[in-house]
């Protein structure tokens, strides 16, 4: 009867372990069997649909890996990205996904590595390493990441996001930001110009560094950072009043010629600046005519409305494209983005 009892036990104990190592748990090993099974598909060219290994997409690589290790994950970034528990960029651990934005949505996923580095498929280099600090593209349209391999609770994530939501956040000196971050890659730009007084950032102290930066908000930096004359706020545009925030600096750039209206003679003060709006006013604010540029851009031919603006921009050293090669000119700059050109224009 002992006998019986003791192997009953041994029984249960034998099956609470297989469980306990179910793929999900909490395990660090599991993110160093992820890194392995996804580098030895390191070059496997980008197929749009694919999910095998003669071609992946980003998703469909993402998926695959994770199959290998008996874990399942549905078959778009999007729908990856409802899985798991949210995870913190300082707190990024090997096997998380990592998310970035293309256009309004999640376009685009991939395996977080360590050190700052992710393994995706890309469209341009297939399976690859890239940084997701990278200034001049997945560092700006980093979204998130979500741990699929931890056992974390979905209560204890809400119960977190809701401690963070209600916290009042304390008011910083001038050039510190609650949401730029030490190891944020325009973290220095960013604190250097707050410091000076060229950059500002909302209530609470926090920057938006995400956000687009608008025609009147580029005003205002301008005139701040190369001391224009303030003449008044008697801007002459039909879409900016007297009372308008950036009415000075508006009326500042447009006599100095750097930022101007349209024909129908309006400002539109509230439009996001693209890249190729903000190569032409650098050109004219940093008397670039005459740069030349050794490299070129794919997405910028000889025949390009601003390729000359372009060139300039990229051969001073104030701005580069991205990890494809292009400028991505109609692309709207971000404050982050505007800021790092900026303290790299004054610098020179």
């Amino acid at each position: 009867m002992v006998r019986k009892s003791m192997a009953a036990l041994l029984s249960f104990v034998l099956l609470l372990s297989a469980f306990a190592v179910q793929p999900g748990a909490a395990d660090a090993s599991n993110g160093d069997q992820i890194e392995a099974e996804a580098r030895k598909h390191l070059g496997t060219p980008y197929s749009y649909g694919g999910t095998t290994p003669s071609g992946f997409d980003c998703s469909g690589f993402t998926r695959y890996v994770f199959k290998q290790e008996g874990i399942s994950l549905s078959r778009t970034a999007s729908s990856q990205y409802q899985q798991g528990s949210k995870v913190s960029k300082s707190n990024l651990q090997k096997g998380d996904l990592v998310f970035f934005s293309h256009g309004s949505g999640i376009g685009h996923n991939g395996i977080y590595i360590g050190d700052g580095q992710f393994i995706h498929s890309s469209s341009s280099n297939g399976i690859s390493i890239s940084s997701i600090n990278d200034p001049y593209y997945w560092g700006d349209r980093y979204v998130g990441a979500k741990r699929v391999l931890s056992d974390e609770s979905e209560e204890e994530e809400t119960a977190q996001a809701s401690a963070v939501k209600s916290e009042t956040l304390e008011t910083l000196p001038d050039g510190e930001y609650h949401d730029v971050d030490e190891d944020y890659w325009a973290h220095g730009s960013i604190t250097k110009l707050g410091k000076e007084g060229i950059i500002s950032g909302y209530e609470n102290s926090t920057f938006k560094p995400s956000d687009n930066i608008t025609r009147g908000q580029a005003a205002t930096l301008l005139m701040k950072a190369l001391d224009l004359e303030r003449t008044g706020k008697d801007t002459g545009f039909n879409d900016v009043s007297e009372g308008h925030t950036h009415a000075t600096a508006i009326k500042s750039v447009n006599e100095a010629g750097l930022i101007t209206g349209d024909d129908d003679g309006n400002f539109m003060p509230n439009e996001p600046m693209t890249r190729q709006q903000m190569a032409v006013v650098f050109y004219r604010a940093f008397d670039l005519e005459g740069t030349s540029y050794d490299g070129s851009f794919a997405d910028v031919g000889e025949e390009h409305r601003y390729s000359k603006h372009i060139q300039a921009l990229a051969g001073s050293g104030i701005a580069n494209g991205n990890e494809a090669g292009e400028f991505e000119p109609g692309r709207e700059t971000t404050r982050a983005h505007f800021s790092v050109f900026l303290e790299n224009a004054l610098e020179q």
